[in-house]
């Protein structure tokens, strides 16, 4: 058995002997409140002998605990990880002195997007974002290019991307019925509630949803004022 301040940790009852083995010890201890001190013990052993994933972990260890400088070199061999291009995204996006990253938006988004590509919804929301500050080259409008991003969170039931999306429709392309049916898709979204933002996203939408009713109403009944009593048969008291 191996121990870790005295405490025994084994696999399946016998003492870890392969790479694989004391990943998975160091991950238990990563997901445990208990152990999770343990874990860069584990994982440096089983990243030392060539476990990739063991690599990555140990850089989103590093990352979250704003030790950048050493997570820089897991993150940049963690390929084909979504999260380890969405942090390098980050570090070039913010710059980070301490791990020697100039700010660069170029290779912010350069890492964003292969973070995008594998998946990772939080990357194409902050693509969104640099493309409506217009900080990106465009082939068409920024609206349109971060649509498509913010579009694409959404359709992965990331409830930030359903209500940017709806707030593009309705504020830059005046379509309420799109814009409703993704304030609707946030609202009902379990996810929303849990966001850092979900109060005012739930809000929000419920306030926008409101006002898009009101407005549908509104727009219904003055269809029906003009067919009873059409514009050229009014007189002077209508």
């Amino acid at each position: 058995m191996v121990q870790w301040q005295g405490t025994n940790f084994t696999v399946d009852g016998h003492e870890p002997t392969s790479a694989e083995e004391y990943y998975r010890i160091g991950l238990h201890c990563w997901d445990s409140a208990e152990h999770r001190d343990a874990a860069t013990a584990f994982l440096e052993t089983a990243a030392a002998n060539g476990h990739g994933a063991a690599v990555e972990l140990l850089g989103h260890i590093d990352y979250v605990r704003g030790h950048y400088a050493s997570a820089l070199p897991r993150l940049r061999q963690s390929t084909g990880s979504p999260r380890a291009a969405y942090y390098l995204a980050s570090l070039y996006h913010q710059g980070c002195p301490q791990a020697g990253v100039p700010q660069s938006f170029d290779e912010a988004a350069r890492w964003y997007r292969s973070s995008a590509e594998l998946g990772e919804p939080e990357a194409m929301l902050a693509l969104g974002d640099l493309y409506l500050e217009r900080l990106l080259p465009v082939a068409r409008t920024p609206a349109e290019h971060a649509l498509e991003y913010f579009l694409a969170a959404a359709a992965r039931n990331h409830p930030y991307g359903q209500y940017r999306a709806a707030e593009v429709y309705r504020t830059l392309y005046q379509d309420a019925q799109r814009a409703a049916a993704l304030y609707q898709a946030c609202v009902d979204n379990p996810m929303t509630v849990r966001h850092s933002l979900g109060s005012m996203m739930m809000l929000q939408s419920q306030a926008h949803l409101r006002e898009i009713s009101a407005n549908r109403a509104a727009g219904l009944l003055q269809q029906r004022r003009d067919s009873v009593n059409p514009p050229h048969q009014r007189g002077d008291f209508y």
